[in-house]
């Protein structure tokens, strides 16, 4: 393991902080084309279920970063709005699977189009190599950052 002197630790915090930063601009460009009465989970969740089609419930809290109670409070929401359908596993009747109405898909699709206009206003003076280098960047810090052990607390 590296050891870093103090320059290097003030200059790998001032990259975390401007890792967030950016995140969260883009998280408010997301927030403000947000469809009336839906937060940033609920359409995580809708985007992942019309990308990748049905789901189970418990896998999905994972790929969307939920924990199971959250993701049971947004299911129900979201299934009370008429955006996703639920049905039991037939071998495994504690398993509940989730999928996309209709509706949802048409939400997804119209809110991905506004965010790709709200993108490529924020990316228009990158060229593509810019755009490539970063995407690389940031896969390699979330597979490094995925695949160091943990730091006991």
């Amino acid at each position: 393991m590296a050891f870093f002197n103090e320059k290097d630790w003030r200059e790998m915090f001032r990259l975390r902080r401007a890792i967030v930063r950016a995140e969260q601009s883009l998280s408010e460009i997301d927030r403000e084309i947000l469809p009336d009465g839906l937060c940033e989970s609920d359409l995580a969740i809708l985007e992942r279920l019309a990308r990748k089609g049905a789901r189970p419930v418990n896998g999905l809290a994972r790929q969307v970063g939920l924990t199971s109670g959250s993701m049971t409070s947004a299911v129900k929401r979201l299934h009370r709005r008429g955006l996703v359908e639920t049905r039991r596993d037939l071998d495994d009747k504690r398993v509940v699977w989730v999928s996309v109405t209709k509706e949802a898909e048409e939400i997804v699709e119209r809110f991905s189009q506004l965010r790709g206009e709200a993108l490529e206003t924020v990316f228009q003076k990158w060229s593509e190599r810019e755009r490539s280098v970063l995407i690389n960047l940031l896969r390699r810090v979330r597979s490094d950052a995925e695949s160091n052990e943990r730091v006991p607390a």
